[in-house]
Formats: C-alpha cells, sequence, structure tokens
C-alpha cells in the first residue's frame, strides 16, 4: 500500500525533530571547539603573538631554516608548529638521549622510504646445499614481507635454514610480526608492547608457513629492534632454534612515526617490548646459543644446525 501523505501537523512535527537534533549537534560540536581552544588558549596565542607581531624577524629567519631547514618566506604562523615540534623533540633527545625522536622535513621523511625501499631490495636467498637454503633480511618493512612471501615457496623446500640477520637494524614492526607469523603455530606470542595506556600482545595468526627440522640465526652486535624481536619470538617459542654469532645491540624499545601537514613527520619513542618469555632486552642485547666471530660463519652455522637437529 503507498504511504499516506502526512498531515501539514505533522510534518511540521517532523520538521522540528530534525531542527531540534541539528541545534544539539551543533550545540555539542561548538562546545568541544570551545573546551578544546580553552586547553590550547596559552599556546594558541603565543603562536600567533609571535609569529605575526615579534619584531626581529632575521631571528625568525635563522631559527626556521636551522629547525626546519626553510625559508619560509614570512609565513611564519604556517610552519611555527613545526619549528616547536623540532625545537621539543631535539630537547627531548638532549635530556634523555633519545637519538630517536626527531621531526622528519619533507625530503628527509621521503630519503627515509626511499632509503627504506633501496635497503629490503638487498634482501637475498642463496642454496647452501641440498638440505639447507640461506635467507639474508636487511631490514623490516613492508617490502621485506614481500620478499618473504614471494619466496616462500622456494624456502619451503629445504629442511634446513640459515636466517641472516646481521647488520639488519629492524624496521616495521608489523612486517615483522608478519614475518614471524610465518614460522608460529597460531596464537603463539610474538611480542608483548608497554605503552603509557595500555599494553599490546602481538600474536600469530593463521596457520605457520614453514616448518623445518633446524634453524639457525646469524648475528651480530648491530641486530638490533625489530631483528632482535624476530630472534626471541622464534627462539622463545620454537625448539629447533639455535643462535649463532654476537650478542644483538640491545634496543628493547619501539617508535610510531605520525605523519603531519605538508610532508613532515614526527617519530618519537612511544614503547617498550618484551619478548614471549617476558624480557625487557633494553641495553642487554640477547646472547647467542654459540658464540662465532670468524668469516666462514655461514658454513659453521651449517654444520651446526645438522648436528643439533639431525
Amino acid at each position: 500500500m503507498a504511504k499516506k501523505n502526512l498531515s501539514t501537523e505533522n510534518q511540521l512535527k517532523k520538521y522540528k525533530k530534525r531542527f531540534v537534533i541539528a541545534i544539539s549537534l551543533l550545540a555539542v560540536v561548538t562546545a568541544f571547539l570551545g573546551v578544546l581552544i580553552y586547553l590550547n588558549y596559552d599556546y594558541l596565542a603565543f603562536k600567533y603573538f609571535i609569529s605575526q607581531h615579534y619584531i626581529y624577524t632575521d631571528a625568525l629567519d635563522e631559527l626556521y631554516k636551522q629547525e626546519i631547514k626553510r625559508d619560509v618566506n614570512g609565513k611564519y604562523f604556517s610552519y611555527f608548529d613545526n619549528v616547536v615540534i623540532s625545537t621539543f623533540t631535539k630537547r627531548i633527545r638532549e635530556i634523555n638521549n633519545d637519538k630517536y625522536t626527531y621531526l622528519y622535513t619533507p625530503e628527509s621523511y621521503k630519503q627515509y622510504k626511499q632509503e627504506e625501499k633501496e635497503e629490503a631490495l638487498a634482501s637475498e636467498i642463496k642454496v647452501l646445499d641440498d638440505k639447507t637454503i640461506y635467507m639474508r633480511l636487511t631490514n623490516f618493512s613492508k617490502y621485506t614481507l614481500d620478499f618473504v612471501r614471494d619466496n616462500a615457496e622456494q624456502l619451503k623446500k629445504y629442511p634446513y635454514l640459515v636466517i641472516d640477520l646481521r647488520d639488519n637494524y629492524g624496521g616495521d614492526i608489523d612486517a615483522m610480526t608478519k614475518i614471524s607469523g610465518m614460522f608460529l603455530p597460531k596464537n603463539s606470542i610474538i611480542a608483548v608492547d608497554k605503552m603509557r595506556l595500555l599494553d599490546w600482545t602481538y600474536k600469530s595468526k593463521g596457520n605457520k608457513t614453514f616448518d623445518y627440522k633446524g634453524i639457525a640465526i646469524l648475528q651480530n652486535k648491530n641486530t638490533a629492534s625489530s631483528s632482535e624481536n624476530l630472534i626471541a619470538a622464534l627462539h622463545d617459542n620454537l625448539d629447533n632454534v639455535v643462535l649463532v654469532g654476537e650478542t644483538t645491540f640491545g634496543k628493547g624499545i619501539g617508535q610510531f612515526t605520525l605523519p603531519l601537514k605538508r610532508g613532515f613527520a614526527v617519530k618519537a619513542t612511544v614503547l617498550l617490548w618484551y619478548t614471549p618469555a617476558g624480557t625487557n632486552i633494553q641495553g642487554k642485547g640477547i646472547d647467542p646459543d654459540i658464540p662465532y666471530s670468524g668469516n666462514d660463519i655461514v658454513e659453521f652455522s651449517v654444520k651446526a644446525i645438522k648436528e643439533q637437529f639431525k
């Protein structure tokens, strides 16, 4: 049946209801913006006061050039936040010796992303003998994850694997987690991140891709961060992993990079991460099961895993 036309009175009630809802939403938004402005009044007032009225503009020009590598041509207000972030993160580094917290300029951020991709492309896979395959990972990024996935079928053909993480300084936590999960049973703990507001546990998802008789992981003093996390994830969860080389760097903290306007980004240390066994390795690193520093470490590790995991 066709809907009956509303009477004039009912139409007015309907429009009135919509009007009240719209006014209520507007009031809520206005109140929220008011509170936001009130809480940030000092900063906003200072930003306007200095950027628009400070008389020594030569000093402002020099400050902007030093902090964000830019001649802003008098646009002090537009780039004020970037200068503040750069100055603040610099003081954090000076006070806490936290070299991982800083502002990326658009140029440096673009360069970082390009270097990340180029570094990942240096990863390699080699067949060492009829039972052993070698995989060198140079960082952890979406490109590294793609590399492992693209070569999964070849990697699965051999019972022994050597993973070379020497001089791998780490990288993306998400990529490391997904690569680790390819070796682990479902719901295995990979890491626990402890932040100011919450703790977050990373677990493996789905069925594991790889199942080896023995795995040797090569490590040195430059093996850091996400690389150490992968080492701990595999070593703590599996009984067929042996660590060969030197004690790792010992970076048990993690950073998040927040993109900003106009291509800027800020990177800051936001968490401590713990191994599946509940250890934070900051400043301590992970000791090898078999200390070794010879130039023939790859050949040595092949013998070690075949003897240990027959």
